[in-house]
């Protein structure tokens, strides 16, 4: 059974509204209660979101869940054709996104994503024991430069392909 307090004329709380911690006699402050209910709550939810967030964040980096050929889009001017030449590779920052780009012979061309398939560190153009190849500097995965297909280190799946070619004195990749 809760009793209620009626403070007296003579006790210390009548004499000053502002007692314990700064929460007025009549209730209308937040009680430690309250507080800590509330604490416990956003506590809570942040862990969630926390846990939640790692899951989606897990699941994109997947290598199961990595595309293998980018869908969609318009032709873009990557490079001019001037600056790769024939059996030449290169990196570019297109719309915001880093490319890799190969030249083989003449008339092919090649562009992958940078991202690497294995935990998203950003690949770029290598020569490994005199062999043009895409790698990965932080777990030592190989791409081949004309596929995107990882034949070293832990990557599994092939580099995201974008629709690439030749158009005039461009190299024009669809984003």
């Amino acid at each position: 059974m809760a009793t209620e307090h009626h403070p007296t004329p003579d006790s210390p709380t009548a004499q000053d509204p502002q007692h314990d911690g700064g929460a007025r006699c009549n209730g209308c402050g937040t009680s430690r209660r309250s507080f800590l209910e509330r604490g416990a709550l956003i506590s809570a939810v942040g862990v969630a979101s926390t846990v939640g967030l790692t899951a989606c964040t897990d699941d994109i980096r997947a290598e199961d869940n990595a595309p293998s050929q980018h869908v969609g889009g318009t032709p873009t001017e990557a490079i001019q054709l001037a600056e790769l030449p024939t059996g030449g590779l290169t990196t570019v920052k297109v719309e915001g996104r880093t490319l890799l780009i190969s030249r083989p012979a003449e008339g092919e061309v090649h562009a992958f994503s940078a991202v690497c398939t294995h935990q998203g560190c950003t690949v770029a153009p290598n020569v490994e024991n005199g062999e043009d190849v895409f790698s990965c500097p932080c777990h030592g995965s190989h791409f081949d430069t004309t596929t995107g297909v990882p034949y070293g280190g832990p990557a599994k799946q092939p580099l995201t392909e974008y629709t690439a070619g030749i158009d005039g004195d461009w190299v024009m990749v669809t984003l």
